[in-house]
């Protein structure tokens, strides 16, 4: 019988012809699950009128499509892998891998979508844990008829997957196109970085229109290039208004804020990067700590969380640093500065490193951010902390001739790693590290050279810090003057003995717990043993020395400082890949798999690891309250 009789056989394919095959089903079958998945997202945006117009919906075009096919791709990833490896497990095997991880993502894009229609954020860790967890029982409390429906519905996408991987299959011819494979793949990689160009230069241009587009890209992490783009003389440029309340993921504040103030103090705000509670000691903090004698210590004071963005986030907003991405997208500034440029203060707003990476002049300064001032960038930081508190003595001097009330803000850097100060500037204990190698970090070093280094970098800061205050006494500000002296977090030295260093690792006291020093003239002196945040600080100036009349909760998640404590809180912190709530003694941590683990305050685990269901719901309202629903 001839090669071309209908009744032979066909060839069997050869190793290398398999698995292109195989890499060709896969990846249609990848394709057609972000073509799914790009229908489930559409339904949440809105395409007739969006509020980025015809710009927000061309970069959509480009970084949906892109996001969803990368995130298709990584669910089927590890069949693929195995697909391609010689002698490797039989197709079918390895089709019901890629139908289970793509069906798990369509059902995860599901739930996501739900949420994001209810409460204007992505499904995350700590949201899946409150919901199917039980902790949000009485709040979202599912019948059993839902969750029949749920069921069913899960059942059906399972199927349907399944259908649609064998119809993948039978559309393939049985010799393989490579070409077309490499094709497809270099068209998705263009399209992938394209999103990602677009993304950079948008974000580093501060444009609402695409940036207002994040927050409809599930569990999107833009990658942005801030630095790079000003160098190529892309700038963020101002931009007035808040967005089209249709779209807007806020209700921010809740109502009008009625604010009026006859006195109008002064306000000088000191913040040290990295600043450990224990370091306020005479020894370290001379200037601060003959300061603290006159002034409210608060001595179990937190930050909102374990880094730069989410630790003034918290100081500027009174909010949780969960609102971040909402703020940032939407572009609106803190109420306080609003109601400080009401009542006719000058702004002196001075950071040593920029204030554009984070992007708080896309967020806290939003409205003022052509009032902010950094420090010269051919200097270290110990010099730009110099130079900025220099200039902020000038600005309060020409206010104070001016007779207008003024806030100073400023924020140093000398604090953060590597620890700088002046050249010999003398340390304040030895041995001190003439540099930080972080290279020789580990569970068995020594930290006792690094951390008088950090000590000496906080002495300098300290006496910066004293000059300001010896201005105030020199001009007779200080009966007009609330200061405040915090850091935006703290910073660790393996206080724990688990090998953690720096900020942004965990949610231990030593990484939270910062100094807050609050000098209010007239409010008397002493320690306050009360559990404070970050969150209280501008609750507590609005309320005492702007006048707003609102309930704090209008503006606010935070507590007022000057008034009685109100017992046992929780408090949300935040980290780049974490979030935890603290309650009394306990930790409740949850990672970006969804696990909520028990810690306690050495950060080792708790008996009881299931969280608290009341802790979690006052999470749950602070992180929800001021959602547009």
């Amino acid at each position: 019988m001839s090669a071309a009789s209908p009744d032979s056989a066909p060839a069997p394919l050869s190793t290398p012809d398999r698995r292109w095959r195989r890499l060709a089903w896969w990846s249609l079958f990848v394709a057609a699950n972000a073509a799914l998945a790009l229908l489930i997202t559409l339904g949440n945006v809105p395409l007739g009128d969006n509020p980025g117009g015809g710009l927000g919906l061309a970069y959509l075009a480009v970084a949906l499509p892109g996001h969803l096919l990368a995130l298709g791709a990584l669910a089927g990833a590890l069949p693929l892998a195995i697909g391609l490896w010689p002698r490797s497990a039989r197709t079918l095997t390895l089709s019901a891998i890629t139908v289970q991880g793509l069906w798990l993502w369509l059902c995860l894009l599901l739930v996501d979508a739900k949420v994001f229609a209810l409460y204007r954020f992505h499904l995350n860790a700590m949201v899946a844990n409150m919901v199917f967890g039980g902790a949000l029982h009485d709040q979202v409390s599912l019948s059993w008829k839902t969750w029949l429906q749920a069921g069913g519905l899960v059942a059906a996408i399972f199927a349907a997957q399944a259908l649609l991987a064998w119809a993948c299959w039978k559309l393939l011819s049985p010799a393989p196109h490579r070409r077309r494979v490499l094709q497809a793949w270099t068209a998705t990689a263009l399209l992938m970085g394209g999103g990602q160009v677009a993304t950079a230069y948008y974000d580093a241009l501060g444009e609402r229109a695409v940036i207002s587009q994040w927050n409809y890209l599930p569990w999107a992490q833009p990658i942005t290039a801030k630095s790079f783009m000003r160098r190529l003389g892309v700038h963020s440029q101002q931009q007035a208004g808040l967005p089209d309340p249709r779209h807007a993921q806020l209700q921010y504040p809740l109502q009008p804020l009625r604010c009026q103030s006859h006195r109008r103090p002064n306000v000088l705000m000191v913040v040290l990067e990295s600043l450990r509670h224990d370091a306020l000691t005479p020894q370290y903090m001379p200037h601060t700590a003959a300061l603290a004698d006159s002034a409210r210590v608060y001595d179990h004071h937190f930050s909102t969380g374990n880094a730069t963005r989410y630790g003034l986030f918290g100081l500027l907003y009174g909010l949780p640093g969960g609102y971040w991405p909402s703020m940032l997208d939407e572009q609106r500034g803190s109420q306080l500065f609003k109601v400080l440029q009401q009542q006719g203060y000058d702004l002196h707003l001075y950071g040593s490193a920029p204030l554009y990476s984070p992007e708080f002049d896309r967020t806290a300064f939003a409205e003022v951010r052509d009032q902010l001032h950094q420090g010269p960038a051919d200097l270290d930081s110990s010099g730009r902390d110099r130079s900025i508190v220099a200039s902020l003595q000038q600005d309060i001097t020409r206010s104070q001739d001016a007779q207008r009330p003024w806030f100073g803000f400023v924020f140093l850097d000398s604090t953060h790693a590597p620890y700088h100060m002046p050249a010999g500037y003398p340390p304040v204990a030895t041995p001190m590290a003439a540099d930080i190698d972080f290279l020789k970090f580990g569970p068995d070093h020594d930290p006792t050279p690094e951390l008088n280094r950090y000590h000496t970098a906080v002495h300098y800061a300290d006496s910066l810090v004293g000059e300001l205050l010896d201005q105030l006494r020199a001009q007779g500000l200080e009966q007009d003057t609330i200061v405040l002296v915090t850091g935006d977090h703290a910073e660790e030295f393996n206080d724990l003995g688990l090998n953690y260093w720096g900020h942004n690792g965990n949610f231990s006291n030593h990484q939270l717990q910062v100094p807050f020093v609050l000098r209010w003239p007239g409010e008397g002196s002493g320690h306050d043993a009360r559990t404070s945040s970050h969150e209280d600080w501008v609750p507590t100036l609005m309320r005492h020395a702007l006048g707003c009349e609102n309930a704090l909760g209008d503006f606010s998640t935070g507590q007022d400082l000057l008034a009685v404590p109100q017992g046992p809180r929780s408090l949300v912190v935040e980290s780049w890949s974490q979030r935890a709530v603290r309650h009394g003694d306990a930790i409740y941590v949850f990672d970006k798999f969804g696990n909520a683990t028990a810690l306690d305050q050495n950060y080792l685990p708790l008996p009881q690891q299931a969280p608290d269901p009341a802790s979690l719901r006052t999470a749950w309202d602070a992180l929800t309250r001021f959602r547009n629903r």
